[in-house]
Formats: C-alpha cells, sequence, structure tokens
C-alpha cells in the first residue's frame, strides 16, 4: 500500500488506485473540500461522496456513520467466501440498517453518496451498490469491450431521503473494471471523439488500476478555467487482497483544509507515494487524509 498525502491519493498495486483533488475557484483552492474517499479494505467496501459547499464535512460525517454501521454488521476479513443465501440476506440487513441511518440524520445540509461492497462468493466475486445523488459508478468489461455508467443520476441527497435511489447487485467478472467517481469528473477534458465510458475502459486497458486516478486528474492541472472538487477510485475487483486499513480522505472544513494546505507549504507532506505504516493501535480504524 503506498500513500501520497501531498496529493491526497493511495495506490494499491494491481488492484486500486484512489486521489482527491481539491477544486479551484480563480487562482485559489477552495475553502474546504466537500467530496470525500472512504477506502475500507478489512470490509472490502469503497465509496465516493459530495457534500455541500455550505458544509462541506457532511460527507465526512456520513462516512464516519455508514462505516461504523458497516463494522457492526461485517466481519473485517477479506477472507470470507458467502453463499448467495447469505448474500441475499446481507443485502435485506444492510438496506434496513441504512434507511434507519438515513432516516434519523439530522443534517442541515447534504451530500451525494456512491458505494461499492465486494464480496467474494463461490469461485468469483460479486457487489452490492449503494448509490444516492449525482456521483458516479462504471462499469468496463475489458475483454469484450462493453463500457456503461451504472449508477443513475437523481437528486435524492442523504440527509434528504430515508432511502438510497438504487441498492443493487453489480455482476463482477474476472474482466470487470470499476471507477466511482463524483461529479467533479465532468471537468475533465476528455477527447471530443470519445464518450466517458469508452475513454475510461481504454484507460482500463493501457493502465494498472492504481495508476487511473493521477492520469485522469493531472490533466485539470493544465487547465487554466476553475473546476470542482474531484474524487476518483478506480479497481480491478476480482483482484481484492487481504488487507486490513480503512483509509478517509477529504470532506474538510474550511479550518481543517486551511491546516492541511498550511502543513503542506511548510514541507511536511513529500509529494512521493510512501508505504502506508499501519500499527496494530491503528488496525481496523479509520485514518484520515
Amino acid at each position: 500500500m503506498l500513500v501520497n498525502k501531498f496529493k491526497r491519493s493511495l495506490r494499491c498495486p494491481g488492484f486500486l488506485g484512489a486521489r482527491l483533488q481539491p477544486g479551484l475557484i480563480g487562482t485559489s483552492l477552495s475553502a474546504g473540500v466537500g467530496d470525500c474517499l472512504l477506502l475500507d479494505f478489512s470490509r472490502g467496501f469503497f465509496a465516493v461522496a459530495d457534500g455541500s459547499e455550505r458544509n462541506p464535512s457532511t460527507s465526512r460525517e456520513f462516512m464516519k456513520m455508514f462505516s461504523t454501521m458497516l463494522t457492526r454488521i461485517i466481519s473485517p476479513s477479506g477472507q470470507r467466501v458467502y453463499g448467495q443465501k447469505e448474500v441475499n440476506t446481507l443485502k435485506r440487513q444492510l438496506v434496513a440498517e441504512s434507511d434507519h441511518l438515513l432516516q434519523t440524520l439530522s443534517f442541515g445540509d447534504s451530500c451525494t453518496f456512491t458505494g461499492l461492497l465486494l464480496l467474494r462468493i463461490k469461485g468469483a466475486m460479486t457487489g452490492l451498490l449503494f448509490h444516492t445523488g449525482d456521483s458516479l459508478l462504471f462499469s468496463c468489461n475489458v475483454q469484450t469491450g462493453e463500457s456503461r455508467q451504472w449508477s443513475k443520476n437523481n437528486f435524492w441527497m442523504v440527509g434528504r431521503t430515508p432511502h438510497f435511489f438504487q441498492v443493487e447487485d453489480l455482476p463482477i467478472m474476472p474482466q470487470t473494471r470499476l471507477l466511482l467517481a463524483t461529479d467533479g469528473l465532468t471537468n475533465i477534458p476528455f477527447p471530443p471523439s470519445q464518450s466517458r465510458e469508452e475513454t475510461i475502459r481504454k484507460l482500463f486497458e493501457t493502465s494498472s488500476p492504481e495508476e487511473i486516478p493521477d492520469r485522469l486528474l493531472e490533466t485539470n492541472e493544465t487547465l487554466s478555467s476553475c473546476w470542482d472538487d474531484t474524487a476518483i477510485i478506480a479497481l480491478d475487483p476480482c483482484s481484492r487482497p487481504i488487507l486490513s486499513e480503512c483509509f478517509l480522505f477529504g470532506g474538510t472544513s474550511q479550518t481543517e483544509e486551511k491546516v492541511f494546505q498550511e502543513e503542506k507549504k511548510q514541507g511536511l507532506y513529500p509529494d512521493r507515494y510512501l508505504p502506508s505504516v499501519e500499527t496494530e493501535e491503528d488496525r481496523g480504524k479509520l485514518m484520515g487524509l
């Protein structure tokens, strides 16, 4: 596991790449970062969220709540193999618990949420999608060339809805590749002759998953115009390793973001990928960036 704190990015070779890029307004970074990433390797859950400009921390708070809910239901073992009946039972339980969570929120603001739970089943892998809002999930088949947006854009927001807009089974095959992103993805200049789906598929055909967020977001750095916060996770789900780390990036308030940017200027975070060091005390805990 390699982490670049300067870029708020992470690489798990062969399996996953994730990065959060703050928005740019004119020549200044945005006051807070509403986009947020949750990477729970221990339970196989990966999600993006986009909070409001008025209260960017909403996304982070909901990520923490959802993560806590998962710890009560799913054991932190990537080795468990589920039967189909167990998957169906787990899905019903997660729907009931997430409905309860959404119905008891007291947020003054709202956020989007797109999360994917990876589960090992006999001889394969399957996924459960939890989605509301306009964040995105793309599924690509690098063998057949098929590529599609799996999430459905909607106006249901966490904090203002009692249910997720989508809770669906996601078929996963060895040739399946997945990309989750907030709507900041629309700021990225895709080739005019290609759809987003086609461009993403070609990236997976030519790059390892851990390289893709950097390849996509580095194009923003050449733009002279403004862009929105952007969070991206790219993964090869069938290559899921057995790890115990859990990371949470973004969802920072104006004060938190100011401290982080000052620390970057002071050189506390080198702009390079370094091995993640996890102690026994850290095991299974959320580690923020």
